[in-house]
């Protein structure tokens, strides 16, 4: 049965062969002694909650960040598509890792300077290990960067860790993310040093075409056996495509596919993932989703009969599989007094199960310079809870 605590001393460098052990101890047993550098290893008691998320590993009581920590607020520049990637990543790696075996580590093993060159563009003398398309033909710079866009935006690495017969924690899959440009950004400079910035949409088709061309490589490159002498060849690696929005957009963007390579093997057959995000009220939503953007008209339009001053409401819809499964929604406002927050938070919970008694609900309500006064948080079938800040 897997250990939901445990602690272990350890030197801090581990050698790497086949697998990545972690010995873990149950804690009244005595820890093993290290002359050299001690490491007391936890894996996070599970908190229970809706979405059921990978217990985290800390060492020394401390969280372990990825090796790439904040490399991707430089390349992705809307903050929904990048919270996006990583939750829905973890989405993904439950169908093969399950919570209740597996725990979740940032990932180790593809670093900072190799993530960077990875994600330029390949030229065979400056750059040969870059993944994104080489420039194209054209007479300046501007064409060339135009007639073969950057497809890549981002590389998103997820290690997830198992314990062993032996009562060890190993390294049991690694999940990456291939982030992909819907609308490539990007400048030139003029021979007076000045710059011009341009952007290009990227086709789907050509998105995910080489999204899969870029996801074999990687997995070809994690395969290597001069990485870590052959350590990954022996664990499932699973990749999933991901397809940002245009950066002004107030939605997030969404994962299209998935695959996974097996053990000594290559990435197989990719599965589509049927996701979307719907802004709420939008013409597209009204055009693809009628019902549930009717719907969302009525619930607005109570929350804003509730003054009689104009109060905006902005709903963003999640759905998998055609089906609304989330929603939240944001209130800004103006307000006089607490009274009037406590008030608009009574009656917005209630209105929640009346229209949204089977999916996940989230209202945040701010003041209009963007501080939080209250959360209501309405699960499935359950009574809404509400929290007005102090």
């Amino acid at each position: 049965m897997f250990k939901r605590w445990g602690l272990v001393s350890l030197p801090l460098i581990l050698v790497m062969t086949g697998c990545f052990p972690f010995t873990q101890e149950e804690p009244e047993e005595t820890e093993v002694e290290n002359p050299n550098n001690d490491q007391e290893i936890t894996i996070v008691p599970p908190v229970s909650s809706p979405e059921n998320y990978y217990q985290a590993i800390l060492f020394n009581g401390q969280y372990m960040s990825g090796v790439t920590r904040g490399f991707g607020t430089d390349v992705v520049y809307n903050r929904l598509d990048l919270d996006q990637l990583e939750m829905g990543l973890t989405r993904i790696a439950k169908e093969h890792f399950p919570q209740e075996q597996y725990s979740l580590r940032e990932g180790q093993f593809i670093n900072r300077d190799e993530l960077n060159s990875w994600l330029r563009r390949y030229d065979e003398e400056d750059n040969p290990l870059g993944l994104n398309p080489p420039l194209g033909d054209g007479d300046n710079r501007r064409e060339q960067e135009e007639s073969n866009p950057r497809t890549l935006s981002h590389i998103l690495e997820q290690n997830y860790m198992v314990e062993n017969d032996n009562g060890e924690i190993e390294l049991g899959g690694i999940v990456i993310g291939v982030s992909l440009n819907s609308v490539y950004h990007f400048r030139t400079e003029d021979d007076q040093g000045r710059y011009n910035f341009y952007d290009t949409a990227v086709d789907n088709e050509i998105s995910i075409e080489d999204g899969e061309r870029i996801a074999n490589e990687i997995v070809a490159r994690l395969r290597d056996q001069e990485r870590e002498e052959g350590a990954f060849n022996n664990i499932p690696i699973v990749v999933g495509l991901f397809r940002e929005q245009p950066r002004e957009s107030v939605i997030s963007g969404s994962y299209l596919q998935a695959s996974i390579a097996e053990p000594n093997g290559e990435l197989g057959g990719w599965q589509s993932i049927n996701e979307n995000n719907y802004l709420f009220p939008s013409d597209r939503a009204n055009q693809d989703v009628r019902d549930d953007s009717d719907e969302f008209s009525r619930f607005q339009d109570q929350i804003q009969n509730f003054f009689n001053t104009y109060v905006g409401v902005v709903g963003r819809g999640f759905y998998q599989d055609d089906r609304l499964t989330e929603l939240t929604v944001d209130i800004p406002l103006r307000y006089n007094g607490k009274t009037e927050i406590v008030a608009l938070t009574q009656f917005v919970a209630s209105l929640i199960p009346e229209y949204y008694d089977d999916i996940r609900v989230e209202v945040n309500i701010s003041s209009v310079n963007g501080t939080q006064e209250s959360l209501i948080v309405g699960e499935p079938g359950e009574e809404p809870f509400i929290h007005v800040m102090d």
